[in-house]
């Protein structure tokens, strides 16, 4: 209770509203992440595989994962839907530490991601990305820069 206690004081937060973010990150992820078969791994182990692979590895791996995606979105979400797709995304980047912004204008969501993992992360990251949303019957356009992966969807 004490690391709690100052974790809540570093944070500038009441110590309820501290135990009230870890239910909800709790109920948001922890409690089906690793029966829907998420792993922690080590960010530099997946650099250095992921510098291992050829583009055309890379792009098969993005495009079998992606498509096996549904069972995890029915596993943490409850549904198979663009919302469980957004809900999955944020937490993933927030549990991960990965910088994002997320904006809304015009009938789009736009995702800014910044990863730091370098261009054949980016590459993987924005065709497995890409056809995710495909299988979701979403319009979608991607890009990407060495470090930073940016999603913008349309929304029906």
């Amino acid at each position: 209770m004490d690391k709690l206690k100052a974790s809540a004081k570093i944070e500038g937060l009441p110590l309820n509203a501290m135990i009230n973010q870890i239910l909800i990150e709790y109920l948001q992820w922890d409690m089906t992440a690793t029966k829907a078969g998420w792993i922690v791994v080590l960010s530099d182990v997946l650099k250095r595989m992921m510098n291992e692979l050829d583009e055309k590895t890379l792009y098969k791996i993005a495009v079998a994962t992606a498509d096996s995606t549904k069972d995890v979105r029915l596993m943490m979400t409850g549904d198979d839907t663009i919302d469980g797709f957004f809900s999955i995304l944020r937490n993933r980047l927030r549990k991960s530490g990965i910088s994002y912004v997320e904006s809304s204008e015009k009938g789009m969501i736009k995702f800014i991601i910044h990863h730091n993992m370098g261009k054949k992360w980016s590459f993987f990251y924005k065709i497995q990305h890409e056809r995710m949303l495909q299988n979701l019957g979403q319009q979608a356009t991607l890009d990407f820069t060495e470090n930073t992966l940016v999603i913008c969807v349309k929304i029906k």
